[in-house]
Formats: structure tokens, C-alpha cells, sequence
């Protein structure tokens, strides 16, 4: 599941906009306004770059693109 926020007046640091990913309750990643990339949140994810290297470049375009609208 992807929960995305985006807060029209942001304070105190916080992002305008954030997508957090979470499987079976476990966060495992995180995309937000202020770093532009998703991140990986949970060290079993990392693995995926063994698979598909173009995995984050692939849903940082997606979040940014989502980010604007």
C-alpha cells in the first residue's frame, strides 16, 4: 500500500508532499518534497536493486510526476 500527503502550508521542516510505502503493516519506503527520491526504509527492500536496478530511479520519476498534480 502508498499513502500519499500533501500539506498545503507546510511548517516546522516538514514536506509538502510525502508518500510512504507499507507492506503487510512494515514501512519499507519513502518519497518525499524535500530529498526528491524515494529512499528505502526497511533493509530487506534494498535487495531489490539486485533485481531491478532501475527500481527507485523508476518510482522517483513516479512520485515526482504525482507530486505535481
Amino acid at each position: 500500500q502508498y499513502f500519499y500527503t500533501a500539506v498545503s502550508e507546510p511548517n516546522q521542516g516538514l514536506p509538502q508532499f510525502i508518500t510512504v510505502g507499507y507492506v503487510d503493516g512494515h514501512l519499507f519506503s519513502q518519497y518525499d518534497s524535500i530529498t526528491r527520491r524515494e529512499q528505502p526504509r526497511a533493509p530487506w527492500i534494498k535487495k531489490v536493486d539486485n533485481d531491478d536496478p532501475q527500481y527507485w530511479d523508476r518510482n522517483t520519476q513516479i512520485f515526482q510526476n504525482t507530486e505535481q498534480v
